[in-house]
């Protein structure tokens, strides 16, 4: 009986590679080489020699613990890169969130140095048109586009504002020392607001969503509406809901790997 490809056994320098990977992505504070020898039965030069070549290839990186390795920024955006089923199953989420507010909800994201919005739930179509899917939200004015800039290491957010910002209202910031110390206050607060900057009249909140702990998000949650309905002290209540909604988003969406953890 001729042995099909799928029962085939699993063997070679590529097996070994994945092994590493699937026991290090299992473990968020991340695996010493000795914690990998004794997990995965392998030489101490063999796994010495994996890691030095993931490593260099940003698969893996230095975890939290001393000595330790974790998933790395390369796999992680790899991992996150087949969006189609979580922008389509956001949907409930996003409809439950604009009931109970009224408000107009969405979810905007890192694409390589551009933010986009989406998938969006809307009661309020004057407002939603601002951010239907495909939406690009500019980096230093839109609170989801600031919020994913904030985010994300010193290299990339310099790519995200290659691009030129324009005013696009009075209250638009232009200044890059404003903007890094807007961004810097982002980062502290864990949220972003804007407030009438990219679009006269709206009030936008938005908060991380956070797919795999330690590595800078590449999704935003956010909730915008007329200035007059939302405000500076609508934030704390709105906040808590938003906090709410994006953890559900992530423990639904979280890759397969971080549930069997």
């Amino acid at each position: 009986m001729t042995q099909t490809r799928n029962h085939e056994p699993k063997s070679g320098p590529l097996e070994r590679y994945i092994t590493i990977l699937e026991a290090v992505v299992s473990s968020p504070e991340g695996l010493t080489a000795r914690e990998l020898e004794v997990m995965l039965d392998l030489p101490k030069t063999t796994v010495n020699r994996l890691i030095s070549a993931l490593a260099a290839s940003d698969l893996v990186e230095p975890g939290t613990r001393r000595g330790s390795f974790a998933l790395g920024r390369r796999l992680s955006q790899i991992l996150q890169s087949d969006t189609a089923w979580i922008e389509l199953a956001s949907k409930r989420l996003l409809k439950a969130l604009a009931d109970e507010t009224g408000e107009t909800c969405f979810i905007a994201r890192l694409y390589g140095a551009t933010i986009r919005s989406v998938v969006m739930e809307s009661p309020d179509a004057s407002v939603g048109v601002y951010v239907t899917p495909g939406y690009e939200l500019p980096p230093h004015a839109a609170a989801t586009g600031k919020l994913l800039t904030a985010m994300q290491e010193p290299n990339l957010r310099d790519a995200i504002l290659q691009t030129k910002l324009n005013p696009l209202t009075p209250r638009t910031l232009l200044d890059r020392d404003q903007l890094e110390e807007e961004y810097q206050r982002i980062r502290q607060q864990g949220y972003a607001i804007e407030n009438g900057e990219h679009v006269r009249g709206l009030f936008t909140i938005a908060y991380p969503i956070v797919l795999i702990p330690g590595q800078p998000p590449i999704y935003a949650l956010g909730m915008t509406g007329p200035a007059e309905r939302l405000s500076v002290h609508s934030v704390p209540l709105l906040l808590e809901k938003l906090q709410r909604t994006a953890a559900e988003f992530a423990n639904v969406f979280a890759p397969s790997w971080k549930k069997r953890g």
